[in-house]
């Protein structure tokens, strides 16, 4: 079972509260990428990006895949972190 930070999951519930709001996402929809999400953040292989690759800044083909759990979820928290604080900062606008 994945386990996050309570920063993380408050984040990704303003993020996800945001995306409905705007239409983004629907209700169904947000149940499917937190599914998708709790998947991604599991322990082993990365298995979302599996078979993707993509262009460096030298023009080099790499694999997409994160096979490191903790980077993936870090890279998921600052996502989500980066989202919410800008979401908040409008709020206060």
């Amino acid at each position: 079972m994945a386990i996050v930070t309570r920063k993380f999951r408050d984040d990704f519930e303003t993020w996800a509260a945001e995306q409905i709001t705007c239409g983004n996402f629907t209700e169904t929809d947000m149940a499917e990428f937190k599914d998708l999400l709790r998947r991604d953040l599991m322990p082993g292989p990365d298995q979302l990006r599996e078979g993707l690759t993509f262009i460096n800044t030298t023009g080099i083909e790499v694999p997409a895949t994160i096979d490191d759990c903790e980077q993936r979820r870090q890279l998921w928290a600052d996502y989500f972190a980066a989202e919410a604080a800008a979401i908040r900062a409008r709020g206060r606008a």
